[in-house]
Formats: structure tokens, C-alpha cells, sequence
């Protein structure tokens, strides 16, 4: 999906947060893009910095110490305003000299203002374009969250996936989208999913059609966003093949999302399973495993402790 966002689409989103207004918003706009490197995407909180002599940025946050040094040091002027800089952010209420504005203008460099301190304002600005621009991915399935551990359901269309997440829903466990998964990579190793604003709180269930979950259940029954921390995929098996499947470790493979490679479960369907039970007992040995404990490791030394130890 792509990653870029406008100066003026910053300038909306964060006008709430910063209360900042436009000083200057050249024609064409500035876009904004993270920077890949060899084997490193990029991402946009590296975007923005305060005035450096060291490393220019697209971004540049000056407050009241970066304009005082400037002038009192107006010949440095020109090492910061290099052909990177796309945006200037005026913090602390400070204002340019008339010769440093007529430079950026010539430039071509948006320049924003705000009362806000600076480093508020960085910190801020950093935050919103690392969400921005951080890799996406639209992903088939259900995302719930079962006791805190964000799940996604995955398995072909019609194999009861939504009414699995309407089950768990009705055990007051939480929905985060149905059918579509709009998946963030935030952090390495970390990738958040999210609910595609035109599917927000409705579910599709064969047989009762479009209905409203947070409506049915309660505002308690939704939740915006979840991380990833587990895939289940719903398969329908033959009993030949249930009966090939590995006991002791049950059939997992791993599932990657963004770079990122996740455990995928495999649990197959029959009338007499209770997928819901399952995926609540898969949720919570995901929470146990991630705590440090290897449940068949310790079956294993019990087995064996067991087996060895004189009648």
C-alpha cells in the first residue's frame, strides 16, 4: 500500500493535537516519503528532527533555541536549509527573520506554525508519520481478541469464520474487524491490525446477514485495533487426516505478515469440535508460551521423570 503523505493532509490530522496553521504551503505540495535503505524500508519517525548541521531532515522542528542560535549565527542558515528539507515547523511561538523566510520561500519549504513547545511538537509529528507511513497489508479473515492475545481466523470462504468470532463474541471476547484486516507493521516484529473504516462494527454471518456488533453487544464488544500475536487457520479435514495429525505438537506452521513470521495453528473442523473452546485454550497457550513456559517440554520431563523413576 502506499507510503507517502501530503503536507496538508499532516497539517488536518495533527490540527487538533498541535493547533498549528499554515505560514507557507507551496504549489505543487510537498509529499512527504520515508527513506529506504539497502535491506530497511525506512519509516517516517526518521523523517523528523530538529535543526542539525549533521543530518538534514525532511522535517525539521525549530523552537525558541534553534531561532536564537540562528540569529545569532545568521551565516549558518544556509548549512541547514539543504534541498531535503520539505517542511519547517515553527515551535515555541517564534518567529523567522524576513531573510530566512524569503530563502525558504525561494525553496519552496512548507512552513508551519504553532504555539506548542518543540518538543512536543517532534514528538508528536514523529508518532503520527510513523503510523502513517509504516507498511500495510489488507488480509482475508477475522481478527478478534480472545483473553487479551489478538488472533486472526483465517480459512476459506464459508467455513464458518464469522460465525466462530460471533461465538467468541457472545463469550464477551471482543471483535476487531471481519472479513477484512487492515494489517500495520509499527514496530520490528510488531504488526497491529485494524478494522477498514467502511466495515467498522458489522459482521457478516451466512444465514442472518449484515449485523451490528457493537449494537447486538455493547460498546465493550468492539475494539479499534489489536496486536497480532497469533494465526489460526479453520480447515475442513478428511477423518483420514485427522487421524495424521502430529498429537503432541498439533499441526503448526509459521505464517508471515509484513516481514514478520507468526505461529499458524491449524485446527480442523468436525461436528463434534468446539472451535470457540479451542481458540480461547489457543489464546491462552499463546499468552503462557510468550510468559517463558514450554508446556510440552514439561510434559516431556513429567513423561520421563514418570517412566524412569522406580515403582
Amino acid at each position: 500500500m502506499d507510503r507517502q503523505v501530503s503536507c496538508e493532509r499532516c497539517l488536518k490530522e495533527l490540527q487538533t493535537d498541535l493547533g498549528w496553521k499554515s505560514l507557507s504551503l507551496p504549489d505543487p505540495p510537498c509529499i512527504l516519503r520515508p527513506e529506504a535503505h539497502e535491506g530497511d524500508p525506512g519509516d517516517g519517525a526518521a523523517l523528523v528532527g530538529f535543526l542539525s548541521a549533521i543530518r538534514a531532515h525532511r522535517v525539521q522542528v525549530a523552537g525558541a533555541a534553534e531561532l536564537d542560535y540562528l540569529n545569532a549565527h545568521p551565516g549558518d542558515f544556509a548549512s541547514f536549509l539543504t534541498d531535503r528539507l520539505q517542511l519547517l515547523v515553527l515551535a515555541d511561538g517564534v518567529a523567522l527573520a524576513d531573510e530566512f523566510w524569503r530563502q525558504l520561500e525561494n525553496r519552496k519549504v512548507a512552513i508551519f506554525a504553532t504555539q506548542q513547545p518543540a518538543l512536543s511538537v517532534l514528538v508528536r509529528v514523529q508518532h503520527y508519520l510513523q503510523g502513517a507511513m509504516a507498511p500495510k497489508q489488507l488480509l482475508h479473515g477475522v481478527l478478534v481478541d480472545v483473553l487479551g492475545v489478538g488472533i486472526l481466523l483465517q480459512g476459506e470462504a464459508g467455513i464458518g469464520k464469522s460465525e466462530l468470532a460471533l461465538e467468541l463474541v457472545s463469550r464477551n471476547h471482543r471483535l476487531v474487524a471481519d472479513d477484512s484486516v487492515l494489517c500495520v507493521r509499527e514496530a520490528p516484529g510488531v504488526v497491529t491490525g485494524h478494522c477498514p473504516p467502511a466495515l467498522q462494527n458489522f459482521m457478516e454471518v451466512r444465514g442472518l446477514g449484515i449485523v451490528n456488533i457493537r449494537e447486538l453487544f455493547g460498546a465493550a464488544a468492539i475494539v479499534n485495533s489489536k496486536r497480532i500475536r497469533l494465526v489460526i487457520e479453520i480447515r475442513d479435514m478428511r477423518e483420514m487426516e485427522m487421524a495424521d495429525l502430529d498429537r503432541l505438537h498439533g499441526q503448526v506452521d509459521h505464517f508471515p505478515i509484513l516481514g514478520v513470521d507468526f505461529a499458524r495453528l491449524r485446527l480442523p473442523v468436525s461436528p463434534a469440535r468446539n472451535l470457540a473452546v479451542l481458540v480461547e485454550a489457543a489464546a491462552r497457550r499463546q499468552y503462557v508460551k510468550e510468559s517463558g513456559t514450554d508446556m510440552l517440554a514439561d510434559f516431556d520431563a513429567q513423561f520421563r521423570l514418570t517412566v524412569n523413576s522406580p515403582l
